[in-house]
């Protein structure tokens, strides 16, 4: 695996709060280090490039660390596919994994396998 040769996590996404911040349940604009408002979008994104990172090899993961099962086979990682969606169609999947009683990962693996057999 490549290490990530750049100080990690990159600058841009460093929240740093100054001493007149208050965060105390009352909504507030919130800027990172380079004066960049912190949204739920912001906030996403980044979740996303540090996946995507760990996808591309540029961040260490860990090779025995807890947690489920891997699809691909005993001792290796399964890999992941990220993307994003609107927020009703995000609800609307957690409800159905919640009445087939599955996780939404499960749900959306057996239906991208259902689009790709279709194909």
């Amino acid at each position: 695996m490549t290490e990530y040769e750049a100080a990690w996590p990159p600058e841009d996404i460093e929240l740093v709060l100054d001493h007149d911040s208050d965060i105390d349940g009352e909504s507030e604009e919130i800027y990172d280090a380079k004066g960049n408002l912190i949204t739920d979008e912001y906030v996403r994104d980044a979740i996303d490039d540090v996946h995507h990172a760990i996808d591309e090899g540029r961040v260490p993961v860990p090779t025995s660390r807890p947690g489920r099962p891997s699809l691909t086979g005993e001792g290796t990682h399964s890999p992941r596919v990220s993307f994003r969606l609107p927020e009703e169609l995000r609800e609307r999947a957690k409800a159905r994994a919640e009445q087939e009683g599955k996780s939404v990962s499960a749900l959306a693996r057996e239906a991208f396998e259902q689009f790709l057999r279709a194909g």
